[in-house]
């Protein structure tokens, strides 16, 4: 799926307080299946971007499409079935239910029909390596295997496009470049878009595209 913004602005706001922009305008194209790094400053507005892309949060004004087609960001239910049937989110921290199991955790998205989808989930988990551990409790598995259980849940749906909020950002180098690799190959064998935020020099050189944001602006 391709992406097109035009104009993005968001502004924050709170009582007593100044105005608080953002993002400044935006415009910007993203190919179907192409893949791009997001990088700049802490604050710049790189996640509030994602977000709002990823039909997690609204912009205050400008337009985004997705395949041509114009988001209505007050439909909260055609954003909720357009996040479930093609978008997959990865965050800095795995966000993993404690008292649900690893396959039981990637098997959240699709809830409803997990026992249809079962076998997805297990070979998911085979690409990741973690076959010996689908029955495992998140506070039994390391740093790395967490954060590739909740890289397992956000491709459970196949998703056209997959967000990445700083993925490797609380592991190691080792441990990092590992599940970096996978989500590359992964969105390569998918033609998976792939919009991923880091400060990763190394990570950002293995997409198609570097982009730049300096207080809420593209550079």
């Amino acid at each position: 799926m391709k992406i097109e913004t035009k104009n993005l602005i968001k502004n924050y706001s709170k009582p007593k307080s100044p105005e608080v922009c953002v993002l400044k305008g935006i415009d910007l194209n993203i190919k179907s299946g192409e893949k791009v790094a997001l990088m700049g400053p802490s604050g710049a507005g790189k996640s509030t971007f994602i977000h709002i892309l990823g039909l997690m949060d609204a912009p205050t004004s400008g337009e985004v499409f997705i395949d041509d087609k114009k988001i209505d960001y007050r439909d909260n239910n055609k954003l909720s079935v357009m996040r479930k049937d093609n978008i997959g989110f990865v965050f800095q921290f795995h966000y993993l239910l404690a008292d649900f199991n690893v396959i039981e955790n990637i098997l959240i998205p699709v809830w409803k029909d997990k026992n249809k989808i079962i076998t997805r989930a297990e070979e998911l988990l085979g690409i990741m390596g973690l076959t010996s551990r689908q029955k495992h409790m998140p506070h039994e598995l390391s740093g790395g295997e967490q954060q590739r259980v909740a890289l397992a849940r956000a491709l459970i749906n196949n998703p056209k496009i997959l967000f990445a909020d700083e993925p490797t950002g609380n592991l190691d180098r080792k441990t990092g470049e590992k599940i970096e690799k996978l989500m590359f190959d992964i969105c390569t064998q998918l033609k998976t878009t792939l919009v991923v935020v880091t400060h990763s020099e190394e990570l950002a050189k293995s997409a198609d595209r570097q982009l730049k944001m300096i207080d809420g602006k593209l550079i």
